[in-house]
């Protein structure tokens, strides 16, 4: 590759120490911007996805179709939430290894960088069928990584990795809003692609502040499959106690949206990806309590 540089395991050291807190890739999720046409600040990665996406995030799709975006075609008594993207900004670790990767030499997109680790590497690690750090060393190896800028990177993003799960926090207007929900009554899940069990899962969402607000918290790792398998969505809705129609699906990704109407539920896309289709799209968190609402308690509305 034109411009690449033979890097040593001690060059890789003092680029790991130049990437200190503050760069670009460190930015967290109480980090805001400002989208034309959107009321209040958001974070940045949704200013990201909402600058790839500008005419989704006003309700209208590139070819002019109008979305719904005061409420649902039909009542909800529940919601089940995507966690990472959602309910907070988990990009940190994929931006920082990508500036890292850059760096050396290894130059792709974000969502070049995305596609190769959720296509080749991330589905077997949230299956629980390959530990993340063998998956994570054989994602460098096909980025061209010598053996020692391996052993560098996946001992330092490791590290880094579990200061992000630790100090991550809640994206503004999720905490108020969920608990508005659920003193209304509302029923709440969170289902996530993790390498990490539900339990684990749960106790970030109790360094949220959300603690106590879901009946359910499923992670792909104990079910064995990952969104969009219906599998993934039947296990959280029977920990629900709910069924499909009674529910609607919040998320950002295309096919993990697809996958929750095939299984029949409602839809509402955040933090969406360009291509997405959902019944709803929200542009800031807050708005969900007017989409699923309507002035009326979750069991009126479904009764």
């Amino acid at each position: 590759m034109t411009g690449r540089l033979n890097h040593s395991g001690q060059q890789v050291s003092r680029l790991l120490i130049a990437l200190c807190p503050g760069d670009e890739g460190d930015r967290d999720s109480t980090t805001h911007g400002t989208v034309p046409g959107v009321k209040g600040a958001v974070p940045f990665s949704l200013v990201r996805r909402l600058g790839e996406s500008a005419s989704r995030a006003t309700g209208t799709s590139e070819a002019g179709r109008r979305y719904p975006r005061g409420s649902l075609t039909r009542p909800v008594r529940g919601l089940l939430f995507d966690m990472g993207d959602v309910l907070y900004d988990a990009t940190a670790w994929r931006r920082w290894l990508l500036q890292l990767l850059n760096r050396l030499g290894r130059r792709a997109s974000y969502q070049d960088f995305c596609r190769i680790w959720d296509r080749d590497f991330a589905g077997e690690v949230h299956r629980g069928c390959r530990a993340f750090e063998e998956a994570f060393q054989a994602f460098l190896r096909s980025m061209g990584l010598s053996s020692a800028e391996i052993d560098e990177v996946q001992a330092a993003c490791q590290a880094r990795r579990r200061q992000w799960e630790e100090t991550a926090r809640a994206f503004p207007g999720v905490k108020p809003t969920l608990a508005r929900l659920h003193v209304a009554g509302y029923v709440l899940g969170v289902l996530s692609d993790s390498d990490r069990p539900g339990k684990d899962l749960e106790r970030q969402v109790e360094r949220f502040g959300l603690g106590g607000m879901f009946a359910a918290v499923v992670s792909s790792i104990d079910v064995g499959e990952i969104k969009p398998e219906p599998v993934c969505y039947r296990t959280a809705l029977e920990q629900m106690g709910l069924t499909a129609r009674e529910t609607a699906f919040v998320g950002h990704d295309t096919l993990e949206l697809a996958g929750a109407r095939h299984v029949g539920m409602e839809t509402i896309g955040f933090n969406f990806d360009a291509e997405v289709e959902a019944d709803v799209f929200v542009a800031r968190f807050e708005e969900l309590l007017e989409v699923v609402r309507g002035g009326r308690s979750p069991y009126a509305a479904a009764g």
